[in-house]
This record gives structure tokens, sequence and C-alpha cells, in this order.
């Protein structure tokens, strides 16, 4: 089940597959994790891609920032949650132009548009986000799956 976000993101709840989740509840310690992240990883991959090849170009700083992060899942609510995101990352700013520029601060303005006030005008959207959101969204879970089932597999030839 994917499940759009308010925010530019979505989230991937893996149900229905029951065999799969037992499974992986029944792991200890941090192996689920061990399997799950790599696999949430891959999943996010082709719509960071993707939302680099529709980023907006203008200094070229934003599409450069764009990549996959984990949450650490000390941060997250609940227990056995696992969080990937697609977006800026830290460590991007740079001056330009005599200027400090940091995406993280304006990524979500060139997403979804805003009032220029100096200029008093409406800058419009150009969504690269949500596009490639949109774009990848069926096969995210089917990637995610597929990771899932293939980490258990070396797992259970491990042992």
């Amino acid at each position: 089940h994917v499940q759009g976000g308010a925010l530019v993101g979505f989230s991937i709840i893996l149900r229905g597959d029951k065999d799969l989740i037992r499974t992986l509840d029944r792991l200890k310690g941090s192996t689920g994790s061990k399997i799950v992240r790599p696999a949430v990883r891959a999943a996010m991959s082709p719509i960071n891609k993707d939302a680099k090849r529709l980023a907006p170009v203008e200094t070229g700083l934003l599409k450069k920032s764009l990549g996959v992060m984990m949450l650490p899942s000390r941060r997250t609510r609940r227990k056995g949650t696992i969080v990937g995101t697609v977006g800026p990352r830290e460590g991007f700013k740079q001056v330009i132009d005599g200027k400090p520029r940091n995406p993280i601060n304006y990524a979500h303005l060139v997403e979804f548009g805003f009032w220029n006030v100096r200029l008093q005008r409406l800058i419009p959207p150009k969504s690269f986000l949500r596009a490639a959101i949109d774009k990848h969204a069926a096969s995210t879970l089917s990637i995610m799956k597929g990771r899932i089932r293939a980490g258990l597999e070396r797992l259970v030839r491990s042992r």
C-alpha cells in the first residue's frame, strides 16, 4: 500500500503480504532492520534519480543536493518503522553571486511555488519531487518486497 503525504513525500506501509511481515517480525535484534533498510533505500532510488532529472536548473545546486536519506531508527516513534526520504541533503551550502544558497531552505518553494514579495507576483510551482513520486509509486513497493525477500533468502542460506 502506497500512501501520499501532505508534504512532498509518501509512505509505504507493508500490508497484505502476511508471510513476509510475519517472517520479519520473528527476526531477532537488528537483523530485520539490516534487511529492510537497504530494501527501502533501493526502492527510493528510482524516485531520487527521476527527481534529479526533473529538478529545474538555475545553478544546479538543488539537483546536486537531492539524495536518499534514511532516518535513524531511534528517531521513529513506532518500533519496527524504517523511514527513507528523498530530498535535499545537508552539506550543499554555497555562495552564488554573493548570496548564500542552501537547497534545504528553498526546495519546497520550487516544488510548491510561492508569492514573491519583492516582485509582487506568484512564482509558479515546478514540481519535481511529486512528479517523480507519482511516476514510481507503484513500482516502489514491488522493489522493496523483492529486496526484502532476497535478503531473507540470503539470511536463510547463510545459516
